[in-house]
């Protein structure tokens, strides 16, 4: 399947032209026999069971001590903010699903699940289980968990297609589960759900041996499943199709045959995706796109593909020097894998490999966003404007990655005539892999939300203001009034999200002098009715300095006070607003 061709078979110089173009020819490119897939046996339950425990294992290990402590979480930023999506999606589901994207922050702003990514299909999964009760800060971490399981399943489904060799698979399986773009975004819990890219290929691949109308659906299916789960890699595999799919399609000749059947998946696609589609084009209409210079703040260099991130064990302080600041740009992939996709990539070529090669090149030239020429090409079109972080797309440099080290490792091992010692190999191989990638896992402790909130219990929902805002503290530290308010559900004029409103820089901005006149007077034109001033956040001496301005202020009433883990909190009435009727 994958012969090694000797040097022995270049082209005689003096030969004709035509012999010498057809000599190098057979010397860099084979022949693939596309219907031989037929022949390989199928992928049954059980081998599909005995994969995910493996990596099931694996994932326990590679990031422990994470299955231990379910409670805790990397940061307090983004995974509350991701545990807030998850929680709004059950809770409003039932109650108002025709207004699922008016989430209950940035008021008065609309749409706001669509001002990131709303991680629609995870969240309508999960709703069932947060409606039976399991706490929301371990489901979040299971949700988690679960999702490099499935990325290694479904690259060894992938891989065991285009192989037909189990170990090989599962190599592959082990790398884009564990990829190292993993681990520096372990607080994105959108950029984890990946595993449908490899299902989307799996589709498209069958699609354009069989022509059957069934692969095509599948493939539109999944497509639309991994633009439910993460928008952004929704988009990147969009375009990563393009070079993939053209290749395999002229190449193999099947241009005709999956013509009709690919049409009805795109159609799929696009049905499913609609409801979706309107808020965000409703958000881009009111902000407009990215700026330029935000996609170049996110943009990555050639010299990132060489900085390991600072958790990784086996390169910390080597490839990651401690002055350079590098936000989601450490992209090393390791050696194992560069090695592997080499061994796939050394002539003579087949097609399938052709077409990944080309997918590696045009997702590490996006990642280089606006110092590369492909993305600013890319922004042309509309979905890829509104993109701030072109170094993702080093998750589809890693797909590709780990798809060509599955050839490499196939290549590798037909060369073995025992079975024991191939099985070594790609054991030792994925030893390798899986020591190049482990990272470090610092958890934190999620606090408990203030008792002062059980008085919103039996009130009805009202739009409250959480201080201090992010003016005084880091931006992400919003991220924690958005996790509390899954415990009352009130309106905040507070908020988190990949997009800050300019309504909400104003409001950051004003709260700064809280509770002058200035403040109290935004306050009332966004028809906030409570303040909840927290001392745990200001600091003992500001929060004193606030409560004691508050005082000599009339239009600010205490209503409730409360001192839990040694800090006090208290909401104040603003005003006459009264909310509307509680719809729980």
């Amino acid at each position: 399947m994958f012969p090694f061709r000797p040097m022995a078979e270049s082209p005689r110089a003096d030969a004709a032209p035509a012999a010498r173009i057809r000599a190098w020819t057979r010397l860099l490119f084979t022949r693939e026999s596309v219907p031989g897939v037929d022949a390989r046996p199928p992928v049954r339950a059980r081998e599909c069971v005995l994969v995910a425990s493996f990596m099931a294992v694996l994932t326990v290990v590679m990031t422990w001590p994470q299955a231990v402590h379910l409670d805790q979480v990397r940061d307090l930023g983004d995974p509350l903010f991701s545990v807030w999506r998850l929680a709004w999606i059950a809770h409003q589901l039932p109650r108002d699903p025709l207004h699922l994207f008016d989430a209950n922050i940035f008021v008065p702003e609309h749409g706001t699940l669509a001002f990131s990514d709303a991680m629609l299909l995870p969240g309508v999964a999960g709703a069932p289980l947060l409606w039976l009760g399991v706490p929301a800060i371990p489901f979040y971490n299971l949700f988690l968990l679960a999702t490099f399981v499935l990325a290694g399943v479904a690259m060894y489904l992938l891989v065991r297609f285009l192989t037909g060799q189990r170990a090989a698979a599962l190599v592959a399986g082990v790398i884009f589960a564990f990829y190292p773009f993993r681990f520096e975004h372990y607080s994105h819990l959108e950029l984890q759900f990946s595993w449908w890219m490899p299902l989307v290929l799996l589709g498209l691949h069958r699609t354009l041996v069989h022509g059957r109308l069934r692969d095509g659906l599948w493939t539109g299916g999944a497509m639309a499943a991994q633009m439910l789960s993460c928008v952004y890699f929704g988009i990147f595999l969009g375009g990563y199709l393009v070079p993939v799919g053209g290749v395999l399609a002229i190449g193999w000749r099947r241009v005709r045959r999956a013509a009709l059947p690919l049409a009805a998946g795109a159609v799929l696609a696009g049905v499913l995706c609609a409801p979706m589609m309107r808020p965000y084009l409703d958000v881009k209409r009111t902000f407009g796109e990215r700026t330029p210079k935000q996609a170049s703040f996110f943009s990555a260099r050639p010299g990132d593909y060489l900085m390991a991130h600072s958790t990784r064990i086996a390169y910390a302080g080597v490839l990651r020097p401690e002055r350079r600041h590098a936000l989601e740009k450490d992209l090393f992939p390791g050696f194992v894998v560069v090695l592997l996709a080499g061994v796939a990539l050394w002539p003579p070529l087949a097609v399938s490999r052709i077409a990944y090669a080309l997918g590696l090149g045009f997702a590490f030239w996006a990642s280089l966003g606006m110092h590369g020429f492909l993305f600013p090409l890319l922004r042309l079109l509309a979905p890829f404007g509104g993109i701030r972080s072109p170094a993702r797309f080093s998750m589809l440099v890693g797909l590709s990655l780990a798809v060509l080290a599955g050839y490499g490792v196939a290549r590798l091992l037909s060369r073995v005539r025992r079975r024991w010692l191939g099985t070594l190999v790609a054991a030792t191989l994925s030893l390798l892999v899986l020591t190049e990638s482990r990272s470090y896992m610092p958890l934190q402790i999620v606090p408990a939300p203030s008792p002062i909130y059980r008085w919103f219990d039996t009130r009805p929902t009202s739009i409250i203001a959480e201080l201090p805002a992010a003016s005084r503290l880091a931006p992400w530290h919003e991220a924690r009034y958005l996790y509390f308010s899954t415990f009352h559900w009130q309106q905040l004029v507070n908020g988190s999200s990949g997009l800050m409103p300019p309504s909400y820089v104003t409001f950051a901005a004003a709260m700064v002098t809280f509770p002058d006149a200035a403040s109290r007077a935004l306050l009332r034109a966004r028809r906030v009715a409570y303040v909840v001033v927290h001392e745990e956040f200001y600091g003992r001496d500001a929060y004193a300095r606030v409560v004691s301005a508050i005082a000599q202020c009339p239009d600010l009433r205490e209503v409730s006070r409360v001192s839990s883990g040694g800090f006090e909190a208290r909401i104040y009435q603003l005003g006459i607003f009264q909310g509307r009727k509680r719809d729980d």
